[in-house]
């Protein structure tokens, strides 16, 4: 609040968007490029980083024999060991979102957003952008509480983490079928999202009170030391968050 008053007796034009309080410490702003200088020598200002574009995950069009993948790894052997079924540990899957109709991920088979939100399996999460967002158009966030998936990556991140189905019977078993699972949706049907949103997503689940947080995306720049979404990991990660 004290940096936006000072930008606006320096005469620095600027719209907030986010503020961000739980682990790294700032404000998402729109503002003109021309302005960025003005703001960095602002006090109070520590740094100035611009927000970035997050292409989705494209899922790949394959037909792998996935019923031999637990053994490929060493999974099936891990699973063999009393108590590490994944049971008591919660997993957030920040992506596309989730599809928690699925019966491998606790879903009754219903295709209906609504139904089976949360669950059993999928016990939480949000939907922080909607299905027609895209960062690179432009389109607006439409937020709602049911974080659903229509561009599958998450969904196939999500099995490989928990499902928990009949490999016998055409279902998938996932590594630790026992976790409950938070979906944080950052992505609509097609496009973009934005580092915006995602720092959003992590700082819910932190708050939420995720043990493991998996990010299967990620953008030039994004993954530098200082970058904020970076920042945020170093703060999830000391608070014993496994990222």
């Amino acid at each position: 609040e004290t940096v936006h008053q000072r930008a606006a007796e320096a005469e620095i034009p600027m719209e907030v968007q986010e503020h961000f309080v739980s682990g790294w410490n700032g404000m998402s702003v729109e503002m003109e490029d021309t302005d960025v200088a003005k703001l960095r020598d602002l006090p109070g200002v520590t740094a100035v980083y611009p927000v970035l574009e997050v292409e989705m995950p494209e899922p790949q069009d394959a037909a792998p024999e996935d019923v031999y993948g637990n053994a490929m790894t060493g999974v099936d052997q891990v699973q063999q060991v009393d108590g590490l079924t994944g049971e008591g540990v919660t997993v957030a899957v920040i992506d596309s979102g989730i599809d928690y109709n699925h019966p491998d991920l606790g879903g009754s088979g219903t295709d209906d957003e609504t139904k089976d939100f949360p669950g059993d399996r999928v016990v939480g999460g949000y939907d922080f952008v909607g299905d027609d967002y895209d960062s690179e158009a432009g389109t607006p966030v439409a937020p709602d509480e049911f974080p659903d998936d229509c561009g599958g990556h998450g969904s196939h991140v999500a099995g490989i983490i928990g499902a928990d189905g009949d490999p016998a019977a055409g279902g998938v078993l996932g590594v630790a079928p026992g976790v409950d699972l938070l979906s944080y949706r950052v992505f609509g049907c097609d496009g973009s999202s934005s580092t915006e949103v995602i720092l959003q997503a992590m700082e819910q689940a932190m708050d939420d009170g995720a043990d493991v947080v998996n990010m299967s995306l990620g953008a030039s720049f994004a993954t530098w030391q200082d970058y904020p979404t970076a920042q945020m990991s170093d703060v999830m990660t000391d608070r014993g968050v496994t990222m």
